[in-house]
Order: C-alpha cells, then structure tokens, then sequence
C-alpha cells in the first residue's frame, strides 16, 4: 500500500498530472454539457458510449487515497499537504479534478468597508437548470454551504461544523451568466459563529444565506464532518 508521500502511480511519461486531470475533469464536463445540450440519434449516441467505456478503461484500478484515508504516522508534511490540496481540487463545487463541480474560484478579497470577504464565481449553464432558465434552488443553498465553509479561516476559528445553514431566494438566478457569491463573518460569540453570503448577478442580489457554525477544539471524526470545501 503506498503512503501519501508516494505516488500511486509512477507517470512516467512525464507529463504534468495535476493538468492532465484537469484536462480530462473539462472534457467530462462538456460530455456532460452535450449531453443536455444537443440531441443525438441513436447510432451517434452508441458511438460515444463506446468511446467513453474505451476512455474508462484507460484509467486503470490504482484507487486514490484521500487524506483522511492515511494514518498520521504515514503523513510528512509534503505528504499531509498533497493529499489536502487534491481534496480540495475533488470539491463538489470548486474542484478543478471534479468534472461534477462547475467548477467555482474562491479567492479572499476585502470589501469597500475593509473587511475580509470569502468569495467565489463561476458560470454554469443548463445541467443546474431547474425552472426554466433558472438555476436549480438546491444548487444555489449547495454553493452556499461550501463558500460559507471557509468563513471561520477568516478569523483563524479551526475546525468547524455547520449546525444551521438558511438560504432565503430573493430573486430567480438566471443560467448561462456570471455569479458571485461573497460571504463573511457576520458576529462571533465562544464557540458559535454567525456567518452571512449572498449571491450576485451583475451587482444585483438573487439570494442570501446565514450560518451558524459550532467550533470544535478535537479532531473531526469523518462521518461528522460538515459540508463544505
């Protein structure tokens, strides 16, 4: 069994295998987007499916550890910080290896009144639809809940777990355009902390967010975890 400082597979064709996944996670996510996008005929569709059981196939059974996967006593540094950095590019909504995830940027950046925002944008057409032209509500509270998840980094709080999680749709949010959803810290009291998002188009707020988060001072057992990047 290999350790998290060793590679599970050797690439020794020397390519780059962060781009390479990359690459292969955006190619997915058009399949995914014709999909929904175009319609087919029958011989055109078993066509595809061949060639993507063929693509399948050339992936080989090497399974992936994740960082939780990985007892301490096997993790150095190097190790203990790859495997988070490629948890982090598998995320449901931001991950860069995810062909599920739009996928969203996530940057800090500070607001007009100088404080520190958490934000993300991304664009995502009709595979979240779900009124017509608009995007699906319960893709909106998931954005939500993962942008959220990186609010008690603002203030150095640790490990957290989301205990409540409201979203309130003030407006449809169109497809096809441009989203930002900013989210910060909106009071902190012991253990609790309050935190606010809300989610723009063109400057214009469809939808707001508030979480409560519950510190934790031990370590997060993985079937507890909350949501979350």
């Amino acid at each position: 069994m290999p350790t998290a400082d060793q590679p599970t597979s050797n690439h020794s064709d020397g390519g780059d295998p962060p781009e390479a996944w990359r690459d292969l996670a955006n190619e997915a996510r058009g399949l995914v987007d014709d999909l929904h996008r175009l319609e087919p005929s029958v011989g055109q569709l078993e066509a595809a499916s061949e060639k993507v059981a063929e693509a399948r196939s050339r992936l080989g059974d090497s399974v992936r550890l994740r960082w939780y996967e990985v007892s301490d006593e096997h993790l150095g540094d190097e190790g203990r910080e790859r495997l988070r950095d490629e948890h982090r590019e598998h995320s449901l909504y931001r991950g860069g290896y995810n062909p599920l995830a739009p996928p969203m940027t996530v940057t800090r950046e500070t607001d007009s009144e100088g404080k520190q925002i958490i934000v993300g944008a991304l664009r995502t057409g009709r595979t979240r639809e779900g009124p017509p032209g608009r995007l699906h509500g319960g893709f909106i509270a998931g954005l939500f809940d993962d942008i959220l998840s990186g609010v008690p980094g603002l203030v150095n709080a640790g490990p957290a777990l989301t205990a409540r999680l409201e979203v309130r749709y003030r407006k449809a949010t169109p497809i096809d355009v441009d989203l930002r959803l900013e989210a910060w810290v909106e009071k902190q009291s012991g253990r609790r902390l309050v935190a606010r998002a809300r989610c723009l188009v063109e400057g214009s707020v469809t939808a707001e967010a508030e979480a409560l988060f519950v510190l934790v001072t031990h370590r997060l057992d993985t079937d507890k975890q909350g949501s979350g990047g």
